[in-house]
């Protein structure tokens, strides 16, 4: 039984894993990659804010398009509920998570309870929880959407160009300075809905002309700098900027790869595999690690010259955050607490 498990692992298609792992390294790159700090090192953040942490947006892009080709997967295989299954399974790590952070962070002398729901319960309270705001919408609305989108499945490419076209308007039209609009950010389900559309019609047809590498899809990503550099756009608006889009898709692309678990290296294996069933844990660790540690690791020029290396600081607080992230999913799921972070 453990053979015929491990060679269906082995024959397993890695590359979604491969880009959720990529996915979650980003995700704690851009909350954390200042965790570690140096003064002598100081102006390294301004590039590292502008061009690293902006090309890494790619993202939530991709978590949500694989968490739409997932979901109509599992429709297809197991019925209509399943996405409203998904909704309770999510409620829970989102409620303990935001509850916590609310008891960490909150100012008890000030209570209010406007600032409590909308700060604290709406997307504003940490780092991630936007994201439970958007898969909490999307999942409500799963079944109008996935008619929209299997009505448009023999036309993906006009999805494309659409989506090109209304997040250049976004992006360089003043859209983000009107109040309501700049206080909802990127919250709103309509900003996901290329995503989440191009996800369904994925789970029923391959709507890539072509497979691309997933290492040309993470050189595509300095497209995004190209962007960020020649055309100044608002940055308020990071994971709707156009290039972030047409990278997303392009990293996207490789999930009809043909990459195998049994063609990684065993360690690369375990790693993938580990990571990727941690993501949603990691998700909603790595800004309290964040929280507790930044404090504790700043420095005033004391730190040895090859440590200052660019984005050296950057990598090493990454790792650790995501190494502490695994540690405290493994103590979580001992005492059987796993439901508040699993996927």
């Amino acid at each position: 039984m453990t053979n015929l498990r491990q060679d269906d692992l082995n024959s397993r298609n890695a590359s979604a894993d491969i880009l959720k792992v990529l996915s979650i390294f980003a995700v704690v790159f851009i909350h954390g990659s200042f965790l570690i700090s140096d003064s002598a090192t100081v102006n390294n953040s301004d590039y590292l804010q502008k061009y690293v942490t902006v090309a890494l947006r790619f993202c939530v892009p991709v978590f949500i398009f694989l968490w739409a080709f997932f979901t109509e997967r599992t429709i297809i295989k197991k019925g209509v509920g399943a996405p409203l299954s998904r909704l309770f399974k999510l409620l829970i790590p989102f409620l303990f998570w935001s509850m916590l952070y609310f008891l960490y962070t909150y100012d008890f002398n000030n209570l209010h309870i406007t600032t409590i729901i909308t700060k604290h319960w709406v997307g504003y309270g940490w780092s991630g929880q936007y994201y439970f705001i958007i898969l909490f919408q999307l999942i409500i609305l799963f079944g109008i959407i996935r008619k929209l989108a299997i009505m448009l499945i023999k036309c993906p490419g006009i999805i494309v160009i659409c989506s090109i076209v209304i997040f250049a308007l976004i992006t360089y039209t003043k859209w983000f300075q009107y109040g309501i609009i700049s206080k909802l950010s990127y919250r709103p389900f309509i900003y996901w809905l290329p995503y989440v559309c191009l996800g369904i019609q994925q789970a029923h047809r391959n709507i890539f002309k072509y497979s691309i590498d997933i290492r040309w899809g993470l050189l595509s990503l300095g497209l995004i700098c190209v962007e960020v550099y020649f055309f100044d756009p608002d940055l308020a608006n990071l994971y709707l900027l156009p290039s972030v889009f047409l990278c997303s898709m392009i990293l996207l692309s490789s999930i009809c790869s043909k990459l195998t678990y049994g063609s990684l290296p065993s360690t690369l294996r375990w790693g993938v595999q580990k990571l990727s069933n941690s993501t949603l844990g990691i998700f909603c660790l790595n800004p309290l690690i964040i929280l507790i540690l930044s404090p504790l690791l700043k420095f005033e020029g004391s730190l040895p010259q090859i440590l200052r290396l660019p984005f050296l600081l950057p990598l090493i607080s990454t790792l650790i955050i995501i190494s502490l992230c695994l540690l405290i999913i493994y103590l979580l799921k001992k005492i059987r607490l796993g439901i508040i972070v699993s996927n």
